[in-house]
């Protein structure tokens, strides 16, 4: 049995998906400054080609759907035959699209489920068998901090995160024994378009800059769960780790979902 040990830039590649913004675009740029070379994955093949030109020979585009599995695994084989071996990869890609429980409709639950937790199993499919047969590799699934528990509006997101998160530990106990790597990040809020359309309070939000030195940082340890910061999201774990009708309750309370709704004005 090998023990994971992590890549370094002269082993490989690294793939990047979701870079074309947010945390994946200032994830980059950090990704770049330690030496390495970058794939980067999106649907936006324009602001993908921006970013390559911006690190000539170092950053190559490959847009692709992630929700389509054929287009990933035919992506990172082509990914391997024109620049090599990936040794690491960020599974960053994820839409947020606020719901609210009084009129929700089956189409933003079914695109969140799709690119969120669908497309990180095409994603996985495509690479973990390379990893294995290879005896390394290392693969960074992004969660966030709502797989902990329920929160309001997020209950397509909260529910693909907490699907990544239990996926990610599930492949942690299966891979090891191939020497390789997995983590998962559980970040609180970040400042990203994203955080626009909620409207409960947002505490110690970082930048998505800051989240990226996290997230490098944790990358080259050892451990699993790359959670920041910290003094937000134990505090989630703790509320969380309480009996289930007490942590609903409070975080009830704590959004603001306590409170009756408005009443509607007239037309």
């Amino acid at each position: 049995m090998k023990t994971p040990v992590i890549p370094t830039p002269v082993d490989g590649l690294c793939w990047l998906t979701g870079a074309s913004s947010g945390i994946g675009e200032a994830l980059l740029a950090d990704l770049v400054k330690e030496g390495w070379r970058v794939v980067i994955s999106a649907r936006s093949e324009d602001k993908l080609d921006a970013l390559a030109r911006r690190h000539p020979g170092k950053v190559f585009a490959y847009p692709v759907d992630i929700s389509d599995d054929r287009a990933v695994a035919t992506t990172v084989a082509q990914i391997e035959f024109d620049h090599g071996p990936i040794v690491r990869a960020i599974l960053n890609a994820g839409v947020y699209i606020s719901i609210e429980a009084e009129h929700p409709r089956f189409e933003d639950y079914a695109k969140t489920f799709d690119v969120n937790l669908k497309g990180a199993a095409a994603c996985v499919c495509a690479l973990t068998p390379r990893f294995c047969e290879r005896g390394k590799g290392q693969l960074v699934i992004v969660s966030s901090a709502t797989a902990f528990g329920g929160m309001p509006t997020a209950t397509a997101y909260g529910a693909t995160k907490a699907g990544l998160l239990n996926m990610a530990e599930g492949l942690a106990i299966e891979l090891y024994r191939y020497g390789v790597k997995v983590q998962c990040v559980t970040p609180g809020f970040v400042d990203t378009p994203a955080q626009d359309d909620n409207a409960f309070p947002k505490p110690f939000m970082v930048s998505a800059e800051t989240a990226a030195k996290r997230i490098c940082k944790g990358m080259n340890r050892t451990g699993f769960e790359i959670t920041f910061p910290k003094r937000f999201t134990w505090i989630l774990k703790l509320i969380y780790a309480l009996p289930r009708d007490w942590h609903i309750a409070l975080v009830r309370k704590q959004t603001g979902w306590d409170k009756p709704p408005e009443e509607k004005k007239p037309a």
